[in-house]
């Protein structure tokens, strides 16, 4: 599965990452917290970390150790995500 969204230059751009292990793509509702909008939006979350290097960012910013829960990506309009059409059963 790989995760990929524009970056902000003067010409199209994308950021792309990819991890073969354990990955699921959801569907999710997001309301803000001032305004209590509602907008749907795509997540991917990493469901195995436990071989990422502890140093990794995403451990300091969510305060947890590698393998301790999934990591996830949100992306909300103008974002692409493409994945396989094919998975296997779980």
């Amino acid at each position: 599965m790989v995760g990929c969204h524009p970056v902000p230059y003067p010409y199209t751009v994308y950021y792309c990452h990819g991890q073969v292990s354990d990955n699921r793509l959801f569907e999710i509702s997001l309301k803000g917290q001032e305004d209590r909008q509602r907008i749907e939006a795509v997540a991917i979350c990493h469901m195995d970390t436990s071989q990422w290097d502890p140093r990794h960012v995403s451990f300091r910013v969510l305060g947890i150790e590698p393998g301790a829960a999934p990591v996830c990506h949100v992306f909300t309009q103008d974002n692409l995500v493409w994945f396989s059409s094919h998975s296997s059963a779980t």
